[in-house]
């Protein structure tokens, strides 16, 4: 028997992207679109096509998608915006089989600064760190959700995520660093994070930056001693903590100094 759909008592048929309602079977990158692609379009399009490849999701044409990018920003009268790009899945409705097709989502709406600086709050539940989810871009974002919330809630800006081993993973929407004793750390992707494009780039110009970054596993009290710190995600760059939880992180810093005046130009924002 066909399966029978209804919304609000109508019926629906092939209108909607099922598997992705139903499932959150999809992958998604969001980035800042400021008078042209990002400069580093590639790296979001590798990130796309893991993700899709394994929720065994068709992929479309690179080409396609920069083309259909493209349209929409022309058709918003804008030169700065904010871009989310969605691969729906298609396909049958039991949850177990595989995705037979794919269908591309986009909006794009007026990019809006970001804060001078965000408080973090740390959030009440954990990440698993095996999770085979997390080191993708997927629609299941309802933790993210949930943490961003309950930081809200708390007067914060933005939730801080630890692993079930108690160490720190990364925020709601982006990757953290902290720098100390002359070292910028992150955790690594053992960790449980998702690894964003930002941080893939701070570690491609980490020469030109004059900076070491080790990537590992690290405890909240590295992070409260460190000398500063921030988040990182395509549609922010970076901005600096200014506190977590109960404690005060510094602001003023001639290294961040650096990051914040060529990580811009490496993004093709200045």
């Amino acid at each position: 028997m066909e399966d029978l759909i209804y919304i609000n008592g109508n019926r629906v048929y092939d209108e909607l992207p099922l598997r992705s309602l139903f499932y959150g079977e999809g992958v998604f990158e969001t980035f800042r679109h400021k008078s042209g692609l990002p400069v580093h379009f590639d790296k979001h399009m590798k990130r796309l096509k893991e993700g899709a490849g394994f929720l065994n999701l068709e992929m479309p044409d690179e080409g396609y998608i920069a083309v259909l990018i493209e349209q929409a920003v022309k058709k918003s009268g804008l030169s700065d915006l904010y871009v989310k790009l969605c691969i729906l899945s298609e396909g049958s409705n039991p949850f177990y089989e595989k995705s037979q097709g794919s269908q591309i989502l986009m909006l794009v709406r007026e990019y809006l600064k970001p804060k001078d600086s965000l408080k973090a709050g740390i959030c009440s539940f954990t990440k698993n760190s095996s999770s085979p989810i997390l080191k993708i871009k997927s629609f299941n974002y309802l933790e993210n959700i949930i943490a961003r919330r309950e930081a809200l809630g708390k007067g914060f800006d933005e939730a801080l995520f630890l692993n079930e081993e108690g160490n720190i993973t990364e925020g709601s929407a982006g990757n953290i660093f902290w720098y100390k004793e002359g070292k910028l750390y992150t955790p690594s992707v053992e960790c449980g994070i998702l690894p964003g494009t930002i941080r893939e780039v701070l570690l491609d110009i980490r020469d030109e930056l004059g900076l070491q970054i080790e990537e590992g596993g690290y405890s909240l009290e590295e992070l409260f001693s460190s000398e500063f710190a921030f988040f990182t995600n395509s549609l922010i760059g970076s901005v600096p903590i200014s506190q977590i939880d109960n404690h005060l992180i510094p602001l003023d810093n001639a290294v961040y100094t650096k990051i914040q005046r060529v990580l811009p130009c490496e993004l093709g924002w200045i």
